[in-house]
């Protein structure tokens, strides 16, 4: 079993559990709130209408409704929520990768480690080792 200094000594394996810490977090709360939003606008977007453009004349009011700028806003925030989502997934993903390179480092290390203590002073094997 490897001491945990090792693990805490390693760049990549901080930086793998921190973005994969980071990730989760982001993903977990951006799910819920892409889901309350997704709600919010399928339940405003049957009652507005597009509002009428900017200048335009005739019997509609050229101010948006209340309800039109609710949707606008859960529209925005929906928005932001999908890319705090998406930059969870690229989070996690990060991470796990820094912690697949993290542990391929420190098992080679490890390996390199007691190759060396397999070797004598005078350059003869102990054991079944390998040389390359």
């Amino acid at each position: 079993m490897l001491p945990v200094r090792i693990f805490y000594k390693s760049r990549l394996f901080v930086a793998g559990v921190t973005l994969l810490v980071l990730g989760v977090g982001n993903y977990l709360a951006a799910i819920s709130k892409v889901a309350h939003y997704q709600q919010v606008v399928t339940n405003l977007s049957p009652q507005t209408s597009q509002p009428p453009l900017f200048g335009a004349h005739g019997d509609e009011e050229a101010i948006p409704s209340e309800k039109w700028e609710r949707w606008e806003i859960a529209r925005a925030k929906l928005d932001y929520y999908h890319v705090v989502l998406s930059g969870g997934q690229l989070m996690m993903s990060a991470g796990v990768g820094c912690l697949l390179l993290a542990f391929i480092t420190l098992r080679r290390q490890r390996l390199r480690h007691t190759l060396t203590r397999r070797l004598t002073s005078d350059g003869s094997v102990q054991g079944p080792a390998l040389t390359s």
